[in-house]
């Protein structure tokens, strides 16, 4: 090579480093820029849903530190139940409770409540399915008769009678029906 070639390898090694090096600089600088436009639209979706008026202000008492109970029925009437610290676990783990009686791939999970240290009820009426729950048992009832009436008076106004299919305490247990001796057969 002779002299005047040396200097134009050069010129166009050094185009070629400045290049690679403002498109790492650019691709850096973009990459930097997606993260924090996530960042900000993640930071202003959660201000806007802390500041919404239907939510409560997480108290320190007794109930914010018991397991949630999750309550769940498909719609043949199968149901499972679950407690757990995690939320998630005792979802998934009530949808795996209905589907060893529902027999169905899908239907678990298609209503389910959610509380802690309050009372669940499923009752069922013909094919429909009241789920509620509540802090007090009397609270429970109250809700389901409400949600009855309210099924009865606008969209099932020939609805089968009510049975309470499933009851759960404060501490996730299934509690027992009563059963009113004096109508039990002998």
């Amino acid at each position: 090579m002779d002299g005047s070639a040396r200097p134009a390898l050069f010129r166009i090694k050094q185009a070629q480093q400045r290049s690679c090096t403002m498109s790492r600089h650019a691709v850096q600088n973009v990459a930097c820029a997606l993260a924090l436009s996530v960042c900000a639209l993640d930071s202003s979706l959660a201000q806007s849903n802390s500041s919404r008026a239907d939510l409560a202000p997480v108290s320190a008492s007794e109930d914010y530190w018991a397991a949630p109970t999750v309550l769940t029925i498909a719609p043949n009437g199968s149901w499972g139940t679950a407690t757990d610290q995690s939320i998630h676990t005792a979802i998934t783990t009530a949808i795996a409770n209905c589907k060893k009686m529902h027999q169905e791939k899908i239907g678990c999970g298609s209503q389910f409540t959610t509380i802690r240290a309050g009372w669940s009820l499923v009752i069922r009426c013909g094919r429909e399915n009241i789920i509620v729950a509540e802090k007090t048992l009397a609270d429970a009832e109250q809700a389901a008769i409400n949600r009855e009436n309210e099924l009865r008076r606008i969209y099932v106004p020939n609805m089968p009678p009510c049975a309470r299919v499933v009851t759960i305490d404060p501490h996730g247990a299934i509690v027992a029906p009563r059963l009113d001796h004096r109508n039990a057969r002998r």
